[in-house]
């Protein structure tokens, strides 16, 4: 039997036949999207397994609207859909091998796949990081350890890329090093950064994109509404890259790897998949990729598309067993719920539908 997966897309300011072609990739499983119609107003899409999330949030680069969006999305899905597992994408993302094999590892023991390093114990990470998981942005001990982390590493231009995101390294050899990193090592201290993290709560890094089981998408939304979680990751950079996986760690007891492969980062910016990286992209043992570029027409998505996911011409059966959902999950959904069945395809919201201000719902 076939697990039921939903795919979330959060979507921003993507082309929209490029999500439709992710969509129809992704086919006959749901693709939810969170599209951001404050920024892209005009936004229809045709793929018949799409819906849209109701009310989006607003969202960005480093903002927190991103987070908000995820669990505003994970919540809607929860309310009105009946899945097994739930896969986070983004519009950049493909799919690089046949679908029916991630229906076999969504249907496996695992109860989520994601990576991620232990902040305070890896030292790259602990002085490359850590002074964004101690300190809120907009304070002044945020301004000071960041500049004690670039006195850290100096000129170094070594670095690690790990669990779909990238680490500075070989740092701590100038004058200005050993104090540097004794300023971190006392802030990454409760007592003193004021900060939600120690041996009981412990901060992990790395991407968002991570893949669940229902159980484990209920428990993030619950674990997301704890008192002074959002309050606290609000205030982070880039906050995403602590939260996601540090609720993970604390709600998974069997993880499986990470289910995509994350191009190379340029700088603060995940690196874009060309002809040029066909052959790694073959050889990966991934199920989705990101990222792509913005271009239905790109070479290297037609190759992804037409030969790496596509379903072989003759296929064995496979024997899928069914994740089962959560106890308490109800089979069917609410009358009105199923009356309503959020947005359809090819529908804007209504402020969109009224005229695109770029205002969002409350």
């Amino acid at each position: 039997m076939q697990p039921r997966i939903v795919f979330l897309v959060m979507s921003a300011v993507s082309k929209p036949a490029t999500v439709d072609q992710l969509a129809r990739a992704l086919a006959p499983h749901t693709v939810l999207v969170h599209h951001d119609f404050s920024q892209t107003p005009d936004f229809p899409l045709t793929a018949s397994n799409i819906r849209f999330v109701p009310d989006p949030k607003r969202t960005g680069w480093a903002f927190f609207g991103f987070v908000d969006g995820i669990f505003h999305s994970l919540r809607h899905a929860l309310a009105t859909l009946e899945f097994d597992y739930l896969q986070l994408l983004s519009p950049s993302c493909l799919p690089i091998k046949p679908i029916a094999g991630f229906e076999t590892v969504a249907s496996g023991a695992a109860q989520a796949h994601f990576d991620c390093i232990d902040l305070l114990a890896d030292a790259d990470a602990f002085m490359s990081v850590g002074y964004r998981a101690f300190t809120p942005e907009d304070s002044l001990r945020h301004r000071l350890a960041r500049r004690a982390t670039n006195h850290y590493y100096g000129k170094s231009e070594g670095r690690r890329d790990e669990a779909g995101i990238w680490l500075r390294t070989h740092g701590g050899e100038g004058l200005l090093s050993r104090p540097a990193g004794l300023l971190i090592r006392a802030l990454s201290d409760p007592r003193i950064g004021r900060h939600l993290f120690g041996d009981a709560f412990r901060p992990y890094y790395g991407t968002a994109w991570f893949g669940a089981r229902r159980s484990i998408v209920e428990g993030m939304v619950e674990f997301f509404a704890r008192p002074g979680v959002r309050p606290y990751f609000s205030r982070l950079r880039i906050a995403e890259e602590f939260l996601i996986p540090t609720m993970l760690m604390q709600l998974v007891t069997a993880k499986g790897p990470m289910n995509h492969m994350i191009k190379t980062y340029n700088g603060a910016r995940v690196g874009v998949f060309g002809m040029e990286d066909v052959e790694s992209l073959r050889a990966s043992t991934a199920f989705f990729a990101r990222k792509f570029p913005d271009d239905p027409a790109a070479p290297i998505r037609s190759v992804v598309l037409g030969e790496m996911a596509a379903a072989p011409a003759v296929e064995e059966s496979l024997r899928v067993v069914p994740l089962r959902p959560h106890a308490g999950v109800p089979g069917r959904l609410h009358p009105a719920m199923a009356r309503q069945g959020g947005l359809q395809v090819g529908e804007a919201p209504a402020f969109a539908r009224a005229g695109g201000s770029g205002q969002v719902l409350p």
